[in-house]
């Protein structure tokens, strides 16, 4: 938003006459000589007119130059050049039209001066306001440009009355480039300097083309959509280079200018780089975490793909000897070899279950149902389950919603859980699992796992997420930390609490998938 002469000076509105003596005088003299005529042609003139209600232009051209106070003290002046105006006329005129003219020239000040006050009293709350407006858009800390819409907004108006513009911004890449070049930045504060690296705001601004990739113009596609609808703002992620060439993740926002009282809207950048080499480390962890899980279940794992292996052997061998009678017993040997099939498909999915749970990928949001997510860990488990003797109880309530989020992810939490679960069970005598499902009163999909083991102390409870400390000898103590990570990833929530008897109830709740449920 531009500022006033004065308000960028950075002078208070009291100071205006000194501002005058610096930038000229001519519109003190103008104002000077205007009110000099006035009073000569008042009081020395025939003319039987109220001459002096001419004053009220004087006021109001001081308006320009001067303060409120000063305004005031000019009033006063053209009130005093009335009264000896009167004085000196009523030696050439009538008494009572003098004293009518006089009266109806001296309303006209009055109200002249109060009408400059009010503006100038509105005048110092909108330069207050600016002045405000601009100390918070270079002292905060967020990057932002200050865009000018006026011409992207006029060019989308035409292309309103031409069909939709949603489609046209979609379908045609040069017109997404000439939105683009049609925005005018106005203004950089000092953090989206810093950000790109340029020396002062006019690099920040003139170097735009170069800071802005062309592999954000799908973002910018979205924002000038987002633009082009209406909408009040704007929100996605992109990258943009800085004037050295080093690359940046950002957060982009925008605001726009609403109901047409401005044409300038403001974009901002807040750089996630960091943040997202995190999520990248995280993510590398958890994929790290969930392979090592899966060598701790490698008996578990080889008895799943060994068993259905056997039965194949088994079947294959009845069918040749169906097969080599004298009189081949087909409908047997059929029968075998549907078995064969099956058991070929059950290897199949132990297997491929195996490669999505070790599959390094980026993480999805796709719907999830948590029922299914817990029957293909129990699947996978139940080797591991049975031969520690632990009793397996699955309460799963149905018809709940879906939740978006990653399949993998959500099992390998689960799968983490039961392993803590089974450890924590090896001393006890009552060895009892149960996973249960159900619905939280907020809507969301709760999924708690309950087990009779040792149970924790107070003090170990406190710390139970906390990574790098375990209870278990040989632990890292990182699988409940990256358990949080992946729920709370999700928008969701674990905690853990202790049994009135023996063990723990470890419980997540994740928000159900509204566009689904």
């Amino acid at each position: 938003m531009p500022m006033t002469a004065t308000a960028a000076s950075g002078l208070r509105p009291g100071a205006a006459l000194q501002a005058w003596v610096g930038h000229g005088r001519l519109l003190p003299l103008l104002t000077a000589a205007l009110a000099l005529a006035i009073f000569l042609f008042d009081t020395f003139s025939p003319m039987k007119i109220a001459v002096a209600v001419l004053y009220a232009i004087v006021i109001l051209m001081s308006v320009g130059f001067l303060d409120r106070r000063g305004v005031l003290l000019v009033a006063l002046g053209c009130g005093g050049l009335t009264v000896v105006g009167f004085l000196v006329g009523l030696r050439h005129t009538g008494f009572e039209p003098h004293l009518l003219r006089g009266i109806v020239s001296l309303s006209a000040i009055a109200i002249a001066t109060v009408l400059a006050q009010r503006s100038q009293a509105a005048t110092s709350v909108l330069r207050d306001s600016e002045r405000r407006w601009r100390g918070i858009f270079q002292s905060v800390g967020v990057a932002i440009w200050e865009e000018d819409f006026t011409r992207v907004q006029s060019l989308f108006e035409e292309l309103a009355r031409q069909g939709a513009v949603r489609r046209r911004l979609e379908d045609d890449h040069s017109l997404v480039e000439r939105c683009i070049a049609l925005m005018r930045t106005v203004d950089a504060n000092d953090a989206a300097v810093r950000l790109v690296g340029a020396a002062d705001a006019a690099e920040a601004i003139a170097g735009r083309p170069r800071i802005f990739l062309p592999e954000t113009v799908r973002t910018w596609r979205d924002l000038l959509i987002a633009l082009a609808e209406g909408r009040p703002s704007f929100a996605g992620e992109t990258v943009l280079q800085t004037i050295g060439g080093e690359r940046r993740s950002v957060l982009l926002t925008a605001t726009f200018p609403a109901g047409g009282v401005r044409s300038t809207g403001l974009i901002s950048a807040v750089d996630i780089t960091e943040r997202q080499a995190l999520a990248e480390a995280r993510a590398e962890l958890a994929h790290v975490s969930r392979v090592v899980t899966l060598g701790e279940l490698t008996a578990s794992i080889a008895h799943e793909v060994k068993q259905p292996l056997a039965a194949i052997v088994t079947d294959a061998q009845a069918c040749l000897r169906w097969l080599d009678r004298p009189v081949p017993a087909l409908d047997e040997a059929r029968a075998c070899a549907g078995r064969i099939a099956g058991q070929a498909n059950r290897a199949d999915h132990v297997v491929q279950r195996l490669r999505d749970l070790t599959r390094k990928a980026e993480p999805e949001r796709l719907a999830v149902d948590a029922n299914a997510v817990v029957d293909d860990v129990v699947e996978l488990m139940r080797r591991e389950i049975a031969d520690h003797g632990v009793a397996l109880r699955t309460r799963l309530a149905p018809g709940l919603p879906p939740v978006a989020g990653d399949r993998i992810q959500l099992q390998q939490v689960l799968i983490n859980l039961l392993v803590n679960a089974i450890q924590a069970m090896a001393a006890a005598p009552r060895r009892e699992l149960t996973i249960e499902t159900s619905r939280g009163p907020a809507g969301e999909v709760v999924v708690e796992v309950e087990d009779s083991g040792i149970g924790l102390t107070p003090e170990e409870m406190s710390r139970l997420f906390t990574p790098f400390r375990t209870t278990k000898p040989g632990g890292m103590g990182l699988g409940l930390s990256i358990c949080r990570s992946i729920v709370e990833a999700h928008g969701g929530r674990i905690r853990a609490s202790r049994n009135a008897d023996a063990g723990l109830t470890l419980h997540i709740a994740l928000p159900a998938d509204r566009g689904r449920a």
